[in-house]
């Protein structure tokens, strides 16, 4: 496992919110959430705070997991632009990326 569970122990039967940063393509969700499974732990929801919309709610979804996110990179991205943040070129190469998957 490439992270850590945080937080007490878990007891089986026990529900578990599966919380992460990012969803890109769900792989590094899976490999997060088989350890606390093996614990007998159930997970039926994954929150993160950005979807990259690259695949990864799909992914899980087709897995059983509900996944909830706070923002999408979709949402996020002419935000930035707004800000100043970002480039109207550099929009246009998000958004254009996003399309293609």
């Amino acid at each position: 496992m490439t992270g850590r569970i945080a937080g007490a122990e878990i007891g089986k039967g026990e529900k578990v919110l599966f919380f992460d940063d990012v969803v890109s393509e769900g792989l590094s969700k899976i490999e997060g959430i088989k350890p606390l499974e093996q614990l007998g732990a159930l997970v039926e929801h994954v929150m993160v705070v950005v979807d990259r919309k690259q695949g990864g709610r799909e992914t899980l979804e087709k897995l059983g997991y509900k996944v909830h996110s706070l923002a999408k990179i979709s949402d996020l991205v002419p935000r930035l632009l707004e800000s100043s943040k970002i480039s109207k070129d550099q929009v246009e190469a998000v958004l254009e990326h996003i399309e293609k998957l």
